[in-house]
């Protein structure tokens, strides 16, 4: 035989019976130095490869086609030729996942080889659009704690913690208003306003009895009584339906408010602010004196008793101003003006209005908010007449002297 380096393409073809014309083997491009004694070393450790595996690839191309499908071809030694019938383990064989591309077509050929059968395959694939693997999901859930168990529950009282205020405002209360089902759809007399005034009390003072108040503020006042004079009218004449003598709803009223405070002060002290009404401006005014001087000699008790439309109170970081009501053109720059010596040294405004018997968010904007707080009084004639409906029901606050505001409680009226 010819000295290795003597081979030229025809004797290499010879020699070791490649399927191959001498043209083919001497333009093939592979990385494989074809040619002189490096083909022999090249083919001699092909042969040793095959004897030790299930399949050897000589050679492998792949393109890329138009419709996005990929055609491979590839030729190799295979010692098993049934598993060409195998789709996912041609598709393997020429280097796809089974899981993301399927076979579209196959063409299989073979020769033989030396000592081997040499085959050639020719298969187009496709990925698989959309699919969800079971490994995939098996994946996602891998990422996740499957260890997982209910977390205990930590109570914090963190909400108890720091000064506290209590803002109960039962605005708008119409003692002495006389309603019958007959003419307003709804029940309202002199023992039902006294015992809804209480209702509310009782009910704000057991949902906040885990806090440790520093400061109530109670109001009184805002048309805490219908009428305000013999005549049963308002401050400016509009007649008014009354359940009884105007000289026993003020006594009434008197008395539930002196019980009323006596009951919060035992808890912190009590600031009291009158705000002047529309229906009882003067005897609303007589009223907040009497208060006043019930309790003059109590130190728990502070009292507002001045005619001014607008109150203002400061609680920590809070400015609050009361008012029965108010142009909201004029009022934030009026509140700007009025509390200019308080002005810089808080951080929030809250304005609370009266008067209109529903709750509303007016405004709320440059930490300034104003809202009219609703009722728990129920309808007159006059309400029903004009079409006005609103839900009954008493709101109150709870404040944080850093924080603002934490807590709103609603104490709605019950249909019974």
């Amino acid at each position: 035989m010819k000295n290795h380096n003597d081979l030229d393409w025809s004797d290499i073809v010879d020699s070791y019976n490649l399927p191959l014309a001498k043209d083919t083997l001497r333009k093939a491009s592979s990385p494989v130095p074809y040619g002189s004694v490096f083909v022999h070393e090249y083919l001699k450790s092909k042969n040793s490869d095959v004897n030790n595996t299930e399949v050897q690839n000589v050679r492998q191309t792949t393109t890329i086609n138009a419709d996005k499908t990929e055609t491979s071809e590839s030729q190799f030694y295979i010692e098993d030729e049934s598993k060409l019938r195998d789709s996912d383990y041609l598709l393997r064989l020429h280097n796809y996942d089974p899981r993301y591309f399927e076979l579209v077509s196959a063409k299989n050929s073979k020769w033989n080889s030396g000592s081997k059968i040499l085959y050639s395959s020719k298969i187009t694939v496709k990925p698989i659009k959309n699919s969800i693997l079971e490994i995939d999901i098996s994946n996602w859930f891998d990422k996740l704690d499957r260890k997982y168990s209910v977390p205990s529950v930590k109570i914090s009282n963190d909400y108890l913690t720091g000064d506290k205020m209590l803002l109960l405002d039962i605005s708008d209360l119409h003692m002495n208003l006389q309603a019958s089902m007959l003419t307003t759809g709804n029940e309202y007399n002199c023992d039902i306003a006294e015992k809804l005034f209480f209702y509310v009390i009782y009910d704000v003072i057991g949902r906040t009895q885990s806090y440790k108040f520093n400061k109530i503020i109670f109001t009184i006042g805002g048309d805490m009584l219908n009428a305000d004079n013999l005549q049963n009218t308002t401050t400016k004449g509009t007649p008014q339906t009354c359940d009884v003598h105007l000289y026993d709803a003020y006594e009434r009223v008197c008395n539930m408010t002196v019980k009323a405070i006596d009951i919060l002060k035992d808890i912190a002290p009590v600031d009291v602010i009158h705000i002047a009404g529309n229906h009882d401006e003067v005897t609303g005014y007589k009223f907040a004196k009497y208060i006043e001087a019930w309790f003059r000699n109590d130190c728990r008790v502070n009292i507002d008793a001045s005619p001014l439309p607008r109150k203002y109170v400061v609680f920590g970081n809070t400015l609050f101003v009361f008012a029965h009501d108010g142009d909201m053109k004029k009022l934030p720059k009026l509140i700007a003006d009025e509390a200019r010596d308080v002005w810089s040294s808080v951080n929030f405004t809250e304005v609370f209005l009266q008067h209109l018997h529903t709750e509303q968010i007016l405004l709320e904007e440059n930490n300034m908010r104003i809202q009219r707080l609703p009722t728990i009084s129920a309808k007159s004639k006059w309400t029903v007449d004009s079409g006005y409906n609103s839900k009954r029901q008493c709101k109150s606050f709870i404040y944080d002297k850093e924080d603002g505001l934490t807590d709103v409680l609603y104490t709605p009226v019950k249909n019974k």
